[in-house]
């Protein structure tokens, strides 16, 4: 290589050699490169270095020098064989262009739009009159192409040029190298300080207890994304979005998350979804572990979400799921102290213990108490027994749907059963209370069957107690209503205590006694309607509610009074009763108010016969 280089070449190579050694900047290495060819080789007017970028599939200028206009020059992107430049990047060898003509022809190969760039970027007055183009290689492998041009007939290439130019292009293929392994280093350290920041932030506000809320907020204000923080079983648990964002696309994704989040994998995902007509990419990333999941961080952008975000979003899930973890301790902490005394205060064993421990959860022994038990139950398979999360997700919507201004609640899991214990004012009267109460159990009932509809839910109220030793009592009132609501058939799946009347009775009947009292009345009826379809027992069942009114009864069935009267007279035969006799009439009323709460009258043949 020596005895082929002259000395002032030689010197240049040293010097490009020092340059590349002494800067990590690429493009500052690219353009020193370029100077110092153009300098040291005698023909040479210009030059331009070349790198080939594979998303693009083009060679791109990154360095132009010379008797040309470079911004115009770096527009013109090359494929392989395209121009001179080209042509030595698919040969992998460096190519000489000895005249114009080799030149022009050279150049015919360029696209239009590229000719056109060509035109604007050499001044009308030059032309090339010799080219020289050397491939830069790195393990055999085309990476980039060095040009020289030559403007002036009087000046012509020389083999040492050659020469020089390939162990310049050696050189910068070694620059290549150390500049891309310099920024993976650098980015790898800005990617982890990045992260350690971000961790430390959030660690910060786990120690000042800020809760999940605040992390979110903090990861959002950081990234500037939309997230959304799902449970396991796809409820949404927290979010921290830009006010764009809308209810309607919120709720979509609360839709999507249902979908996706029992499959979640250890490793993130990303995709891309499409919300009112704009694309955005979806990142989601797992809560927990394989064996245990909490669930899913899923991050909505309308622009690419960068490694280095989605690292540090890794670091922020471990801290996420440690809170998540602290929290669910902390409610099963919670739930399990406040369950031992509910339980306690429903058993009616109460001591100054207990009071006292009343008093600490801010609980006045003198205030008015109620209790209330939502009963859920699979629609499907009434054995089965619901997981810790929807469980979770019942009592939070217990609490923040029976809260009141009057009255604070505390509710507890009992197996598949909520029971809250409400407390109000002692100046609250029971006669209020009991209307407004069961409006918020009506509302708790619907919001439980639209989020589970294969949840069937009964609520039962009992009535008001005043202080705390007589809560107990309220809660057997409400069991009983549950008691009912389960094996009578009732409309309304929420009742209160006071809205048994008579039921209370049947309540402390079994079904047998029931049964015998209904076939003691009413079976030779029954008997009759089974074997001939007719409307006597209905009939009966309206006359009884129209308060034995002939004229609204007939109006109410759409029948003739005459017709009417036929019938009740019918009736009194079959019964061998006079419905005029207030003894009579009562224990017909009775037997035809638990016939109708009765789920399984095909019962009451099977007894009979």
């Amino acid at each position: 290589m020596q005895d082929t280089l002259t000395h002032r070449q030689l010197k240049s190579l040293i010097h490009v050699s020092n340059v590349i050694n002494s800067k990590l900047d690429i493009n500052t290495i690219f353009e020193s490169i370029m100077s110092e060819t153009i300098s040291v080789v005698e023909a040479a007017g210009g030059g331009s270095i070349w790198i080939f970028d594979k998303n693009q599939n083009r060679l791109i200028a990154k360095s132009a020098q010379g008797l040309f206009y470079p911004h115009i020059f770096r527009q013109i992107k090359l494929v392989s064989g395209e121009s001179m430049t080209g042509m030595a990047f698919a040969a992998k060898k460096c190519l000489i262009f000895w005249d114009e003509g080799e030149v022009k022809q050279a150049l015919s190969t360029l696209t239009p739009y590229n000719r056109d760039l060509l035109d604007q970027a050499i001044p009308s007055n030059f032309h090339f009159t010799s080219v020289i183009s050397s491939p830069i290689l790195q393990k055999g492998k085309c990476i980039g192409v060095i040009t020289l041009d030559s403007f002036e007939q009087s000046l012509q290439f020389k083999q040492e040029d050659i020469h020089l130019l390939e162990a310049i292009g050696h050189q910068a293929a070694v620059a290549l190298e150390r500049s891309k392994l310099f920024f993976e280093k650098e980015k790898m350290v800005h990617t982890l300080s990045h992260s350690i920041e971000i961790h430390r932030n959030l660690a910060n506000l786990v120690v000042n207890g800020e809760g999940i809320q605040s992390i979110l907020n903090y990861i959002h204000n950081t990234i500037g994304q939309h997230l959304f923080l799902f449970d396991e079983i796809g409820e949404l648990r927290a979010s921290a979005c830009h006010s764009s964002f809308s209810i309607e696309m919120t709720e979509y994704m609360k839709a999507y998350a249902k979908q996706i989040i029992l499959t979640l994998e250890n490793s993130h995902t990303v995709s891309e979804i499409t919300l009112i007509d704009d694309t955005y990419q979806l990142v989601v990333l797992p809560l927990g572990s394989k064996q245990k999941s909490l669930g899913g961080l899923i991050i909505l952008s309308q622009q690419k979400v960068s490694n280095v975000d989605i690292a540090a979003l890794e670091h922020a899930c471990t801290v996420i799921s440690l809170e998540l973890v602290k929290e669910q301790a902390v409610f099963d902490t919670q739930q399990r102290l406040r369950g031992e005394f509910v339980t306690k205060l429903f058993s009616g064993q109460i001591d100054e213990v207990l009071i006292q421990k009343a008093k600490n959860l801010n609980f006045d022994p003198n205030w008015n108490y109620v209790a209330i038990i939502i009963n859920v139950k699979d629609k499907v398979n009434e054995q089965k027994v619901f997981g810790d999360p929807v469980i979770r997700n019942l009592l939070h919507m217990t609490n923040m749907t029976l809260l009141g201004r009057n009255f604070q609640v505390t509710a507890v899991r009992d197996k598949n059963q909520i029971v809250a214990l409400l407390s109000l004012h002692s100046r609250v009267s029971s006669s209020n209370i009991v209307a407004e109460l069961k409006e918020l159990a009506k509302k708790l009932q619907l919001e439980i069957n639209n989020k589970y509809s294969e949840i069937d839910v009964s609520i039962g109220i009992g009535r008001m107690k005043q202080g705390l030793t007589l809560i107990h009592e309220s809660f057997v009132e409400a069991t009983k209503c549950i008691k009912f609501l389960k094996n009578f058939s009732f409309d309304d799946r929420v009742i209160s205590y006071t809205d048994l009347g008579v039921q209370r009775f049947i309540l402390q009947n079994s079904e047998e006694e029931l049964i015998d009292f209904i076939q003691e009345v009413l079976g030779p009826l029954i008997q009759y309607e089974q074997s001939r379809k007719g409307e006597l027992l209905s009939t009966l069942v309206v006359y009884l509610d129209q308060n034995q009114n002939i004229k609204k009864t007939a109006e109410s069935l759409h029948i003739h009074i005459n017709t009417l009267s036929y019938r009740l007279k019918r009736i009194e035969e079959i019964l061998v009763s006079d419905l005029n006799d207030s003894h009579s009439l009562f224990n017909i009323h009775l037997a035809i108010n638990i016939y109708q709460f009765i789920k399984d009258k095909d019962i009451l043949q099977k007894i009979k016969s």
